[in-house]
């Protein structure tokens, strides 16, 4: 038997895997829905009214959520954050409020402040994966492949 042949085998086993990772991870870059769904856009508003609500900007300046196909670039745009997951994602953006991060500070950290918050949710379970307050709008125009207004019905 021929001692080339295992490792030939192991490394196209190796190869396999690695294709059928850089797959899913191409994969995942689909589109995350349409705002032409009603549904969607509503269910999205309803998230962004309890979230402006519970940090006190009621009512909001501008609710608005964009779609990303991939979590990664969505939050390297809303934060600079790097993160390991590139499933479709929606960002929800409200500005008007002084919104305060909850939690017990620490003498590192201190608890967030801004007038700007962000959420991201995958896009298919709507569970919210992110959240950042922030003083600046982050641009998510070169990210987004759809935007959709919140603030009315």
């Amino acid at each position: 038997m021929n001692s080339i042949r295992p490792v030939s085998i192991a490394l196209l086993n190796v190869l396999r895997a690695g294709a059928l990772a850089l797959c899913a991870t191409a994969c995942a870059g689909e589109d995350p829905g349409t705002f032409d769904d009603p549904a969607v856009v509503a269910k999205l508003r309803e998230i962004a009214q309890q979230a402006a609500s519970a940090g006190g900007a009621t009512p909001p300046n501008k609710m608005y959520a964009v779609a990303v196909s991939d979590h990664q670039v969505a939050e390297q745009a809303a934060s600079g954050a790097i993160i390991y997951d590139h499933a479709p994602v929606f960002v929800i953006v409200i500005t008007g409020g002084h919104f305060t991060g909850r939690g017990s500070p620490s003498n590192e950290v201190a608890i967030p402040e801004g007038t700007i918050l962000t959420l991201t949710l995958n896009a298919a379970t709507y569970e919210i994966t992110d959240v950042g307050i922030v003083n600046v709008e982050p641009d998510l125009s070169k990210v987004a492949s759809d935007r959709v207004d919140l603030s009315t019905k």
